[in-house]
């Protein structure tokens, strides 16, 4: 499907689903519907990269392709997109002080044996006077992921990861661990 079919599916469901939810429910929907939309274009992306087992090319995908997704799907006003994790690759992705909080409520739930797919942590929020809406989805660690987060990273890849991020946090994950979350803020 492409972006543009999936943008207007999207939109038609926020519309129906608003019209007979309250405020909450409303940003919640909105909320789940731009994380499903973003890392569902980001898998994608990431899959087709890895095809024929090209993992150095993945990086790009990481590096370039998912901040142009966040912004894309910033473009709204009053929304911010990203990713974060507590163990970061990418420094601009270091996670806020709620962003922090969020992750480690989502990683304990984790080990009371909820399950990650579809885990969501949300609140309203007042933050430098300003009220907002943050939204977190789990991440979970999956067979794509540990391609270039994993406790086993070829020798090449490795070597290219530590040239473009010498500071790299992200690697060590086992599989459905807590990679990281998209993280959503709606402002009024």
């Amino acid at each position: 499907m492409n972006n543009k079919k999936i943008i207007l599916l999207s939109l038609s469901l926020l519309i129906l689903l608003a019209i007979s939810a309250n405020a909450e429910d409303r940003r919640v929907l909105q909320c789940r519907v731009l994380a499903r939309d973003f890392m569902t274009e980001l898998k994608g992306e990431l899959k087709a990269a890895l095809r024929g087992g090209r993992s150095v090319q993945a990086i790009s995908v990481c590096r370039k392709v998912a901040p142009e997704l966040a912004e894309r799907y910033s473009l709204s006003p009053g929304v911010q997109v990203g990713r974060t994790s507590k163990h970061c690759r990418n420094p601009e992705n270091r996670p806020d002080s709620w962003e922090k909080e969020g992750l480690a409520i989502l990683e304990k739930r984790r080990q009371q044996g909820e399950t990650l797919a579809g885990m969501e942590y949300w609140q309203e929020v007042e933050e430098e006077g300003k009220r907002s809406f943050r939204y977190l989805r789990a991440i979970p660690a999956g067979s794509l992921c540990l391609r270039c987060h994993g406790e086993k990273i070829g020798s090449k890849l490795k070597k290219t990861l530590q040239r473009i991020y010498p500071e790299d946090q992200a690697v060590g994950y086992r599989l459905g661990e807590l990679r990281g979350a998209f993280t959503i803020t709606l402002s009024p």
